[in-house]
C-alpha cells in the first residue's frame, strides 16, 4: 500500500517554518499504516492548511456507493486476516443480511473501494486532510506542555480517508464500519449514540467505546476516549496520541489488511484440513478467488486461504501426482506440509511445489 500527500502552497504557506517540520508528521503518520497493511493499492490524499479560527483537524474523504450484498461479498473475498476471520465467521458482525432490511444507502470512502475491489486502483485524488494553524502543535520528539500531537492528528484525518467515516445513518446512508457498532450481544446499532462500542463479534466482546454523538453531534466512530489515542474524539494537550491495537484492528476489518500482490511467490507451513480432488476443469471458488485446479487443500493454520493446481493428463502430471501423494501422506498422518504457492487472488494461491517441513 502507498499513501501519497499532495501538499498544497496552502500548507507551505500557512505553517510557514514549520512546513517542513509539519510535513514530515503526516508522511510519518501515514507510514504507520503503510507498514501495517499491504493491500496493493494507491491512496492519494491532498494535504491542506488554514488560518481560520476553530480548525483543527478535519478531512474530506471521496465516496462511492455500493449496495450491501456487494459491500458483503467484497469484504469475505478480500479477508485476509484473523480478525477477518472472526468478523464474517458464523458469529461474526459482518452479515450476510443487509441490517437496514435493503432499505439503507451504503458507501465506501474511494480508498476503501480500492483496498475492497469495488473500483480499480488508480491514481486520483481520494480525498483531502486540513489542519488549522492556530493550534499549537509539537511536530517531533516529546510533546511539550501545552501543545499538540501533530502526528496523532494527522493519522487520525488519514484514517477517515482510508474509510473510518461513520456514516450512521445520516441521509439514511451508512459506511462499512457502522456494522461494527454494539451496544450489546446481537444488539447491532448502525445509528451511533450513546452506549455504542466497537465489536467485531457481533457484540459478545465490546473493544472500545465510540463518542457519544447525540451528546456533542460530532463523529459516530471517534473513541469516546479514555486512554490517550489518536482516533479519540477529544485529544489532551502535552500528551502522546498514538496509532494502537484496537485502531489497527478497525482498519483490519473494514478493508484493509495484509494482502499479497497478485504474482507473489510465497511459502506456507500447515496442517491439512480440507484436501480434494474433483474432476477436470470444475474449479473452485469465485472470482476473485477462482481456483482452475483439480486438486484443492486448505490449511488449519492459513484458514482464509484456499490452494490447487492442476491435475490432468500433460507433460506436468508425474510431478504433480507425486505432489498429490505428499498431501495425501499428510492428511492421513496429520503431519504438516510445505506449501509454495503463486498468489492469484486475495484468498486463492496457485500451488507450484509440495515438500514436508
Amino acid at each position: 500500500m502507498v499513501i501519497t500527500p499532495t501538499f498544497t502552497s496552502g500548507f507551505n504557506n500557512n505553517f510557514g517554518v514549520n512546513a517542513t517540520a509539519a510535513r514530515a508528521a503526516w508522511i510519518a503518520a501515514a507510514k504507520v499504516f503503510t507498514d501495517a497493511f499491504s493491500d496493493p493499492i494507491h491512496i492519494n490524499i491532498t494535504v491542506d492548511a488554514v488560518t481560520k479560527a476553530g480548525v483543527f483537524g478535519e478531512s474530506f474523504p471521496g465516496l462511492v456507493s455500493i449496495s450491501y450484498a456487494d459491500l458483503f461479498n467484497q469484504v469475505v473475498a478480500f479477508a485476509s486476516t484473523k480478525n477477518d476471520a472472526i468478523a464474517i465467521g458464523p458469529g461474526g458482525s459482518m452479515t450476510a443480511t443487509d441490517p437496514t432490511n435493503g432499505t439503507g444507502i451504503w458507501q465506501l470512502t474511494r480508498a476503501q473501494a480500492k483496498a475492497l475491489g469495488h473500483i480499480p486502483d488508480d491514481t486520483n485524488d481520494d480525498g483531502g486532510t486540513t489542519f488549522g494553524v492556530g493550534n499549537p502543535f509539537t511536530f517531533s520528539g516529546p510533546i511539550a506542555p501545552g501543545t499538540f500531537d501533530f502526528q496523532g492528528v494527522c493519522a487520525h484525518e488519514i484514517t477517515e480517508v482510508m474509510g473510518r467515516f461513520g456514516l450512521s445513518g445520516g441521509n439514511n446512508t451508512f459506511s462499512l464500519i457502522d456494522c461494527f457498532s454494539y451496544t450489546g450481544p446481537g444488539v447491532k446499532s448502525l445509528g451511533g449514540g450513546a452506549g455504542n462500542f466497537f465489536s467485531i463479534d457481533n457484540g459478545v466482546t465490546l473493544l472500545k467505546e465510540f463518542n457519544d454523538s447525540s451528546a456533542n453531534h460530532l463523529d459516530t466512530r471517534d473513541w469516546a476516549g479514555g486512554t490517550n489515542d489518536s482516533f479519540n474524539q477529544f485529544s489532551n494537550s502535552g500528551v502522546v496520541n498514538p496509532v494502537s491495537a484496537v485502531d489497527l484492528q478497525v482498519m483490519d476489518v473494514i478493508g484493509y489488511g495484509r494482502v499479497n500482490a497478485i504474482g507473489s511467490l510465497i511459502e506456507t507451513v500447515g496442517h491439512i484440513t480440507f484436501l480434494r480432488a474433483h474432476e477436470v476443469g470444475s474449479g473452485f471458488g469465485k472470482a476473485p478467488n477462482f481456483l482452475d485446479s483439480e486438486v484443492i487443500v486448505e490449511l488449519a493454520e492459513d484458514p482464509l486461504r484456499a490452494f490447487g493446481f492442476q491435475l490432468r493428463a500433460d507433460q506436468n502430471a508425474p510431478a504433480r501426482t507425486d505432489m498429490f501423494d505428499i498431501l495425501r501422506a499428510a492428511f492421513i498422518a496429520g503431519r504438516p506440509v510445505r506449501l509454495d504457492y503463486v498468489t492469484i487472488g486475495p484468498r486463492a494461491g496457485e500451488i507450484i511445489r509440495v515438500a514436508n517441513p
